[in-house]
């Protein structure tokens, strides 16, 4: 993995920036190593402010430009870390160390994972953060589901994990809660438990909160920037469900909202066009959403960019495969399915999430962890079946020499 993410990082990607969204998290994290304060363009709470506070450091050692290389290297750290967190988690759930060391292969040589971490985004840093949320709360599942030290640990990489992207909201407490009722809690404890988790999250995002009442004057528990995303993927020019501002919306809405002076309005002015046109036109809504549930779980690409014949290739082979042994998984372990329910219901949201506001490949990414923790169980019995026995060549040895 190390030695595939270097080739990525060296040779692959050129020593500058790719795409625009990496020319935005630099430029955020530049200004806060240089004023220690956080910002977006203009903007005070546009995004989260993990990947800033990440790649800062690099920033501060290196400067602008040299800290690509660093920062990128950090993230292969990262990636290391993400097999790590999902070979222990396929351990604990499936109880078996074949199944442990089938996930950690196929997450070490996954493509996906290979060119993500090679590029300044908030995923490779947001996965890492949320695998280990999944991984404390099996822990914590295991351990009794007392409210303890292991809930506390839970929350705090649930809470990190939205603090560099606000993808997951409010799920955190209720996914606690759910596994803990799934779990056979009853529905007294199961509240203590949401309570608990509530205030856990609640605490280690206030942090967030505070600082935007003092620079906002107001209450942002998230971003500022999520209604974009709602307008972007619900508004009259958008019928196909595409993802790009350069043709998918109406750029005289666009522009009369991008020149309110303040980002809170901006927010509540997006928010209003997105859900007046849900309203104005369920059917149409409902015709979009299957159109960005099949752009959410495509196997080959979305972009125009990207659907050359060798993307394609390379991510109909490691995506399908991986899909198609997870639903085996799901199936085998069909019996099973409140102790696997944690990995589900974070796959529904995202996919929920995304139907309703855009999708992409990009934004799957998060669930590909998970999916390769479910396809290693199928995958590791296959191995079993087809691989010699040590056990059975011996024995035929022995009955050839008696023979």
């Amino acid at each position: 993995c190390l030695l595939a993410c270097a080739i990525v990082n060296l040779f692959y990607f050129p020593p500058t920036t790719v795409f625009p969204d990496e020319v935005r998290f630099l430029a955020s994290a530049v200004k806060l190593a240089a004023s220690g304060e956080f910002w977006v363009g203009s903007d005070r709470a546009w995004e989260m402010p993990g990947p800033a506070l990440f790649f800062a450091p690099a920033v501060w050692l290196f400067g602008p430009q040299g800290a690509i290389l660093p920062i990128r290297f950090a993230q292969t750290i990262l990636l290391l870390v993400q097999c790590g967190l999902i070979a222990l988690t396929a351990r604990r759930i499936f109880g078996r160390s074949d199944v442990a060391l089938a996930a950690t292969w196929m997450a070490a040589l996954y493509p996906f994972f290979l060119f993500y971490q090679g590029l300044l985004f908030s995923e490779t840093l947001f996965n890492t953060l949320l695998l280990a949320g999944v991984a404390a709360l099996y822990w914590w599942r295991e351990r009794g589901m007392r409210v303890d030290a292991a809930l506390a640990i839970a929350s705090l990489c649930f809470a990190l994990a939205t603090l560099t992207k606000a993808t997951l909201t409010v799920l955190p407490p209720l996914l606690i809660a759910a596994t803990a009722w799934l779990a056979g809690a009853n529905w007294r404890r199961t509240g203590v438990i949401l309570a608990a988790a509530a205030c856990l999250y609640g605490a280690f995002m206030s942090p967030w909160w505070i600082r935007n009442a003092a620079v906002l004057h107001a209450f942002v528990p998230f971003t500022t920037g999520s209604a974009m995303n709602l307008y972007l993927g619900n508004n009259p020019l958008n019928p196909e469900a595409g993802i790009d501002w350069g043709s998918d919306v109406d750029h005289a809405v666009v522009r009369r909202i991008m020149a309110l002076p303040d980002e809170l309005e901006r927010q509540r002015a997006f928010g209003r066009e997105g859900l007046d046109y849900i309203k104005e036109h369920p059917g149409t809504f409902v015709r979009a959403a299957a159109k960005k549930f099949v752009r959410f779980w495509n196997v080959v690409p979305n972009a125009a960019e990207f659907k050359n014949a060798l993307y394609s290739f390379v991510s109909a082979a490691s995506f399908g495969p991986m899909l198609i042994l997870a639903l085996v998984a799901a199936m085998r372990r069909r019996r099973q399915w409140r102790l696997l329910a944690p990995l589900y219901l974070i796959a529904g949201y995202f996919t929920i999430l995304h139907v309703v506001t855009i999708a992409s490949l990009r934004y799957r990414l998060p669930l590909e962890p998970l999916l390769i923790i479910l396809a290693a169980e199928p995958l590791a019995a296959l191995v079993e079946y087809f691989r010699p026995s040590a056990a059975h060549t011996g024995g035929a040895a022995r009955d050839e020499t008696q023979i």
